[in-house]
């Protein structure tokens, strides 16, 4: 008897709903589309209640052919593999599924070509706006975009000059929060490690305010970068030993660039049996769970990850059906420093 009724409820119209509740059809209508400032709030709460009723399901494929739209969105990501990209999808995929819009997702494991490759098909799925992370080796071929009518947004990673809206973290302000941290707990020698900055916003801010702070403040490590390809471990253990030879005897603290480079190291000091924060201390962007795990925790730079994707969709919704468009914009969220036991500076 339950199954019948469940594929009964796969049939109820949008004007069996409307009857139901007392309202128009095209109530009913701007209540799925999220129009909810058209509406009273009692009026809100009586369709809400009656869909639930009814099991109704609106037809999102019929809905947006009618409109002219596909109800899909496009992601395009640069290494999926990454937390950071997982919890960016997660704020994306909620505000799109309260809106009606289905989500495609592509991985471009960093390499520019696939990142081409990949917004050509977006286009050809007549996608209704497109969320990337971008590589970084493809800012003519984005700017060329720029003049068609597809929303784009940019996540994490910025291109100069670019008429795209983009929503990042403020990577100046986090980085320079993090290093006044590590010089007021003394640190004799501060080395930053971060994968390839060429054209990547986001690493190349962090290593502008890493050697700026520094310098400010006269410390000697302006010089103590390493720029280290994540996925070659010998070239991260040479990095690593070097560095811990040239500060030997000091008081020495790492800023990992990235989450990717943060697990990197953890798994580094363990293999090489470097005792943390005894031998060196740590620290890195994004807040990963396992980072409460390893040791007394680790000192993080949390980025606002989910947001960042949450209002990435956000301007993509907000930007869908406007013929004028609207002035781009740099939407910078701000990190924040989780102080754990990986770095307890000076010992008094």
């Amino acid at each position: 008897m339950s199954h019948s009724r469940q594929k009964d409820a796969a049939y109820v119209t949008i004007g069996q709903v409307a009857q139901a509740a007392g309202v128009s059809k095209t109530t009913i209508s701007r209540y799925i589309s999220g129009q909810y400032e058209a509406l009273a709030d009692s009026t809100r709460q009586r369709i809400e209640e009656t869909i639930a009723a009814l099991n109704y399901r609106p037809n999102q494929l019929a809905r947006g052919l009618k409109r002219g739209r596909s109800n899909l969105i496009g992601v395009i990501l640069a290494d999926i593999s990454n937390p950071f990209s997982t919890a960016i999808m997660r704020g994306v995929e909620d505000v799109a599924k309260f809106h009606g819009y289905s989500i495609v997702v592509w991985n471009t494991d960093n390499d520019a070509q696939k990142e081409r490759d990949y917004i050509f098909i977006a286009q050809s799925h007549k996608i209704d706006g497109l969320i990337i992370n971008t590589t970084g080796q493809n800012n003519a071929f984005l700017r060329d975009l720029g003049g068609q009518k597809t929303p784009i947004v940019l996540v994490d990673r910025k291109v100069p000059d670019l008429n795209f809206d983009t929503v990042c973290t403020d990577n100046r302000s986090a980085t320079e929060t993090a290093l006044h941290y590590l010089l007021e707990k003394e640190y004799e020698r501060v080395a930053l490690f971060t994968e390839p900055v060429e054209g990547i916003s986001s690493r190349t801010e962090r290593l502008e305010t890493f050697s700026r702070i520094l310098a400010e403040n006269g410390h000697v490590s302006t010089s103590d970068v390493y720029v280290v390809d994540a996925h070659n471990q010998a070239h991260l253990e040479k990095s690593l030993l070097q560095f811990l030879y040239d500060s030997r005897g000091q008081l020495r603290a790492i800023l990992a660039g990235n989450g990717v480079l943060l697990l990197k190291l953890s798994r580094t000091f363990q293999r090489l049996g470097i005792r943390v924060p005894e031998s060196v201390s740590y620290l890195g962007f994004d807040d990963p769970e396992w980072a409460l795990l390893v040791g007394s925790g680790i000192t993080t730079i949390a980025q606002p990850t989910y947001q960042i994707g949450v209002t990435a969709m956000n301007r993509i919704i907000l930007r869908i059906g406007q013929e004028d468009g609207l002035t781009p914009e740099i939407v910078e969220l701000p990190g924040e420093l989780i102080v754990r036991g990986s770095t307890p500076g000076k010992m008094t």
